[in-house]
């Protein structure tokens, strides 16, 4: 991946000049033109090591293994800052030599982070050393394989270095799929995704990848844990949980069991149009409660609504049709609220057809104006291309950052609207996905013009902490399916309680009793 921002060279999220003109009109702005990205910071002397595996020195590979992505990432290497850095990057190759790996540093005093496709966008990889004389990188890429799939009980074992993408190619040659696609799919790995509870877009179907875990094999300082693979048990509390979403904290994941699902079929999308952001949630909120399962149910609110409509030219098309459906003016103020259906197996489309149908039909009573399949479409074509966006507007000097949460739906107006008053962000847009009977994820997107790299980051540092005080606040989830990392770290103790606090530092003193394991995230 780029060092500067988001994927890889070659590759860039569609900006259209009118689409940029409309963002910085909203943002009372002027347009201006792309800075140019200067050198790459260079690490400092690494500290002495002598790891027993393979390893590497290079600052290049330093710098790659220094951070993740997030706004706050990024414009500090466009500073040419690097705060931390690993001393030296580490690649193992098995399970045994990430144990050995372990064992060297509790002797040497090193900090150990372990890393797979460095997405991060909440601190999660940054190389801290913790107060140990020394950190490095535990690069997981070598961990890669995939098992055959147990076809009776739907099962597949994998190591937790593979790349979403090749895990789902490798299942998909079968006929299997995991149906696990987070925005960050192509650059992530399984590891990852179970190490932070992550979420895939399809997740309201095939659920979050805690659901999508049997058993996992993690590697501790204290040595190896095994987490069998059963469909249910109670001798207990479900231990396994303490690895998923550990973040690194606990113990290396090497391997993982997972449940798959026959390959669906194509993806049967809807989509309507609402007069208003309330009129949608209560269609979302009826499909969920009655019993539907859309791979993908997202109502966006009306910015974020007008916004994709300019940037995928939809605006030109269905502009019209929506205004004379709506009786409104000259400007469209509706939301978006877009289905996508599939099923496994034999009767899998089938199925999806028969809650395609449920849907609209809740849709239509609820004032929802049906315009077709054409924006789910859009969506799937440019769904993994929305995080080069961001880099793109940084560029021009728009700070552009997210964050989610999940709440029940009686409580989502209140923080919403609480959202809305507690950011500075001019322009702060919602959409509600991975939907569930009791309530939803929610994510945000706010823009800020900030030309002057120094202020962003006072920006986002002040915002971000707005958006962790309204959260806990109201009660809502730290996060949804972005993790913790360092950055969210500050408000654990106001959702987990010091009881619940207690617990996992308990945990952590037992698994990882001289604290190498990627230090200061989580606890």
């Amino acid at each position: 991946m780029r060092w500067w921002g988001w994927g890889r060279d070659g590759r860039d999220g569609p900006l259209p000049e009118e689409a940029r003109a409309a963002l910085f009109s909203l943002l009372g702005a002027e347009d201006r033109p792309p800075r140019p990205v200067g050198d790459a910071p260079q690490p400092p002397p690494p500290v002495p090591l002598s790891p027993p595996l393979r390893s590497s020195v290079d600052p290049h590979e330093r710098l790659v293994h220094s951070t993740g992505k997030s706004s706050h990432d990024l414009l500090l290497l466009r500073l040419a800052r690097l705060p931390h850095a690993p001393d030296a990057v580490l690649f193992p190759g098995s399970a045994a030599e990430v144990a050995e790996a372990l064992a060297w540093a509790a002797r040497e005093d090193v900090a150990v982070i372990p890393f797979g496709g460095g997405t991060s966008v909440v601190g999660g990889v940054d190389a801290r050393r913790g107060g140990h004389r020394a950190a490095v990188s535990l690069d997981l890429g070598g961990l890669s394989s995939v098992g055959e799939v147990d076809e009776e009980s739907g099962l597949v074992e994998a190591q937790c270095g593979v790349l979403g993408p090749d895990l789902e190619a490798r299942l998909n040659a079968r006929g299997w799929s995991v149906g696990h696609f987070p925005q960050s799919f192509e650059h992530s790995t399984l590891g990852g995704w179970v190490a932070t509870r992550s979420a895939g877009q399809n997740s309201t179907r095939w659920g979050k990848i805690e659901h999508m875990v049997a058993g996992l094999r993690a590697v501790t300082p204290g040595g190896e844990w095994t987490v069998p693979a059963l469909p249910a048990r109670a001798s207990g509390p479900e231990l396994r949980e303490l690895l998923v979403g550990s973040e690194g904290q606990l113990g290396v994941l090497t391997d993982v069991t997972l449940r798959v699902h026959r390959l669906p079929g194509a993806m049967r999308f809807s989509s309507w149009f609402f007069p208003c952001f309330a009129s949608g949630r209560a269609a979302l909120r009826e499909m969920m409660q009655a019993g539907l399962r859309p791979a993908v149910l997202r109502l966006s609110d009306e910015l974020e609504t007008r916004l994709h409509l300019t940037l995928s030219g939809a605006d030109r098309k269905l502009g019209p049709r929506l205004l004379r459906a709506f009786g409104a003016g000259s400007r469209l103020d509706g939301c978006h609220l877009m289905a996508g259906f599939e099923g496994a197996g034999p009767a899998g489309d089938r199925v999806a057809r028969g809650e395609q149908g449920h849907a609209s039909r809740i849709a239509r009573a609820g004032g929802g104006f049906p315009v077709g399949s054409s924006p789910g479409r859009h969506w799937e074509r440019e769904r993994f291309a929305h995080p080069y966006l961001r880099d793109r507007l940084l560029d021009v000097g728009v700070l552009a950052e997210t964050f989610e949460t999940a709440t029940t739906y009686a409580r989502i107006p209140a923080l919403v609207e609480a959202v809305r008053e507690a950011l500075e962000a001019p322009l702060v847009m919602c959409h509600l996905s991975h939907a569930y009977p009791d309530g939803a994820s929610l994510y945000f997107t706010w823009f800020a013009d900030a030309p002057d790299p120094e202020q962003a980051l006072e920006l986002w540092t002040r915002t971000k902490r707005a958006a962790g005080e309204v959260l806990a606040a109201h009660g809502a989830a730290l996060s949804h399916h972005h993790a913790v990392g360092h950055d969210h770290r500050p408000f654990m103790a106001v959702e987990h309680g010091e009881r619940g606090m207690a617990l996992l530092r308990a945990a952590k003193r037992e698994l990882d009793p001289t604290g190498i394991l990627n230090p200061e995230k989580l606890l």
